[in-house]
């Protein structure tokens, strides 16, 4: 009997094993956080700052936390998707006649900010290349729900709506400890663990509405986190 030439042996195998590695996702599980600070005194020009004077320059955390699901695999995943969060700020109110001047009252801005995502990741750079690195670019329509306390009672609350625009690479860990790899997929069905970093651009204003408060991040935007592909 006539045997195959080792190396469309080898192929086959090289193909299997890609075909094994290439499942498609069914979707994501994303948790991450980056700095923040809202444009608030944007929209007074100058002539005031009350989010600086009572809360000061300096960004904190929002907290992010996403799922999403695969609509589309191919040439990349294409995935629509739900993203909350979390933001507070809590300083000391300002004399309403000297703003330079702060009171004993306690105060804070509290944010959940939600979002409906559009994502396309490029997953065919680690599966088809092996080089554990995926772009990925996101659209999103945002929904800023906040509210404003003073000694624990809120005083004030709305919504501001937007969009924005991302674009990111995520690190693929399983060529780091393959056999955890191998557990997870088989025991947990998470296809592959990512770390990832991304740049955003966002415009939460109301679609530029001057009656509305802008949340818009004033600073550069960028997020970092875990992302689980299943």
């Amino acid at each position: 009997m006539r045997t195959l030439p080792r190396c469309p042996i080898a192929a086959l195998a090289l193909l299997a094993a890609s075909v094994a590695r290439a499942q498609a996702p069914w979707g994501s599980l994303e948790m991450g956080a980056g700095p923040y600070v809202p444009s608030i005194d944007r929209e007074f020009g100058g002539a005031a700052t009350p989010y600086q004077d009572i809360f000061g320059g300096s960004p904190a955390p929002m907290f992010r936390l996403a799922i999403a699901k695969a609509v589309f695999t191919g040439q990349g995943t294409v995935e629509v998707g739900f993203e909350t969060g979390f933001f507070t700020k809590a300083g000391n109110a300002v004399q309403s006649t000297d703003t330079s001047v702060k009171t004993a009252d306690r105060t804070s801005l509290n944010i959940i900010p939600t979002s409906l995502t559009v994502t396309y990741r490029a997953e065919q750079v680690y599966e088809r290349l092996g080089v554990p690195l995926v772009p990925y670019a996101r659209i999103a329509l945002e929904r800023y729900n906040w509210w404003v306390t003073k000694q624990s009672s809120w005083i004030e609350k709305g919504a501001t709506n937007g969009w924005s625009a991302s674009v990111g690479l995520a690190l693929v860990l399983d060529p780091v400890d393959p056999s955890a790899a191998r557990e997870l997929r088989s025991e947990v069905g998470i296809l592959h663990t990512d770390l990832y970093f991304d740049i955003s651009k966002d415009w939460v204003n109301d679609f530029g509405s001057t009656k509305s408060w802008d949340l818009s991040n004033s600073r550069f935007a960028w997020s970092a986190g875990l992302l689980f592909v299943f």
